[in-house]
């Protein structure tokens, strides 16, 4: 897959679960937990799912606005990278073991997406050096 397909189809697909998440709370909530038949117990789980959104919003806003290029693209691997290894140590230490999950697709998007960005560049063969 091309490294710009996925930086923009990786932020959609979140912000269509903060959106989600605003509208169904209880839905993402199970899939944050990875467990289909949990139910809320208080509101706090609501304000939680909610909570989460507001700052998954901004990081997949600026994915989506950064991602078209090569430059950008290897700096959004490293978000990618440490924000997948964040979300597998958020899993570990808490109950929301969907997170694992997610910090696996997102470590493995990276991966993709810089094979993919090192595969344009030799195909252009353009690598950057300075004009005198």
């Amino acid at each position: 897959m091309n490294y710009k397909l996925i930086n923009r189809l990786d932020p959609l697909i979140y912000l269509g679960l903060v959106l989600v998440g605003f509208i169904l709370p209880e839905v993402v909530y199970r899939l944050f937990l990875f467990d289909f038949t949990a139910e809320f117990a208080t509101n706090q789980e609501a304000m939680i799912v909610r909570s989460i959104g507001l700052p998954l919003y901004f990081a997949a806003m600026a994915f989506f606005l950064l991602g078209g290029n090569a430059e950008n693209g290897k700096q959004l691997n490293i978000i990618r990278y440490s924000g997948g290894l964040g979300l597998i140590a958020f899993a570990v230490f808490t109950d929301f073991n969907g997170f694992f999950l997610f910090g696996l697709v997102e470590i493995g998007l990276a991966v993709v997406t810089g094979n993919s960005i090192k595969k344009e560049e030799q195909a252009s063969g353009s690598y950057t050096t300075e004009e005198q």
